[in-house]
């Protein structure tokens, strides 16, 4: 089934439109020490102060003394940000800069030119494969993003201490994407020694910045479908066939929706449940519920996305209309079912 979305999806993408990744001679640019007052420091690393830096960038673009746009600014501050980070990093690392990226990865070894790939091909393979949703990659280019890897886990724990207010909820974190705030200059950070799963990580939280609200008009997608498609776009990236919805599976589903009910699953509560096994039934029936209506009702399921996005429309009318039922009715017609 998900092969027949693959190959709809090769045929309307292409190479037209692609946006470059190139590196780019033109980019918004900062000093360090213009924006030394910006920074905080926490587990010894330098952070943005990103309340302190609206203000300023709000200063800064105003129209009597603009030399860059804000969105500019937001990215200089982030690049100059980067520069400290890799100096204050225990482990020798290395910055690169293109058209959509401000990369940071360990200096030795091959961390470094991997995950430069890997976020250059996710981009352009996630602009392409979501056009029907997202709009030409030409027009509507995924928006800038910080990747960051760390080479220890100390560092990479270090890093995201500022995220969380309990360690226990990230102990087993592989990937991060961050962004508080609108005003926040997106980072994906990604613990460089899972080095089996960098592609996988990258691919997937790129496609959660892709549906990242970036301008005022825009909605949220439902975090099944959000879910679901940054499953798929783990495989559609990578290659690497790994979705699984067999007897066993779908008997556990039975089982498990069965005793607790499909609400949590609808309003997104279920993908953050302490219970290991309602996490991970989530993720499943959230990729096999979006590969089923994204390979036989992909019309009505791409207008469905789009009206919930672009639209902002309420997510259950949405479903209403344009998939003839809640999701909770979708879901349940899926794992009723004896046979997939």
């Amino acid at each position: 089934m998900f092969s027949r979305f693959l190959r709809l999806v090769r045929r309307t993408s292409g190479n037209q439109g692609a946006t470059s990744n190139a590196p780019t001679a033109d980019l918004p640019w900062l000093s360090r020490e213009s924006i030394a007052h910006l920074l905080v420091t926490e587990e010894d690393l330098p952070h943005v102060d990103w309340g302190m830096a609206e203000a300023w960038i709000e200063h800064q673009s105003a129209p009597e003394q603009a030399e860059m746009s804000a969105a500019d600014l937001h990215r200089a501050i982030a690049a100059a940000w980067l520069d400290e980070l890799r100096d204050a990093l225990a482990t020798d690392s290395r910055r690169w800069r293109t058209a959509q990226v401000e990369g940071l990865a360990p200096l030795e070894g091959n961390i470094g030119p991997r995950a430069a790939a890997a976020a250059d091909r996710s981009l352009r393979v996630i602009g392409e494969a979501l056009r029907e949703i997202r709009g030409e990659p030409r027009n509507n280019p995924i928006p800038p993003i910080g990747i960051v890897a760390l080479g220890t886990h100390e560092e990479y724990y270090s890093f995201i201490a500022r995220f969380y207010a309990d360690e226990d909820e990230y102990a087993t974190s592989g990937g991060l994407y961050i962004r508080s705030t609108a005003e926040e200059f997106p980072v994906l950070a990604i613990a460089a020694q899972a080095t089996f799963a960098i592609e996988e990580t990258m691919a997937h939280e790129l496609t959660h910045h892709a549906f990242a609200p970036d301008r005022p008009e825009l909605g949220h997608l439902p975090m099944w479908v959000e879910e679901g498609l940054a499953q798929m776009m783990e495989e559609y990236v990578t290659r690497a066939p790994r979705f699984v919805f067999d007897r066993e599976i779908l008997e556990r589903h039975q089982a498990l929706w069965l005793e607790i009910g499909l609400d949590g699953f609808a309003s997104g509560e279920s993908f953050h449940s302490p219970e290991g096994e309602e996490q991970e039934l989530s993720y499943n029936l959230a990729e096999a519920l979006t590969r089923s209506l994204a390979t036989t009702r992909r019309a009505d399921f791409f207008a469905f996305v789009r009206a919930c996005r672009n639209e902002r429309q309420d997510h259950e009318l949405a479903a209403r209309e344009h998939l003839g039922g809640t999701v909770e009715e979708l879901a349940e017609s899926m794992i009723s079912s004896k046979t997939h």
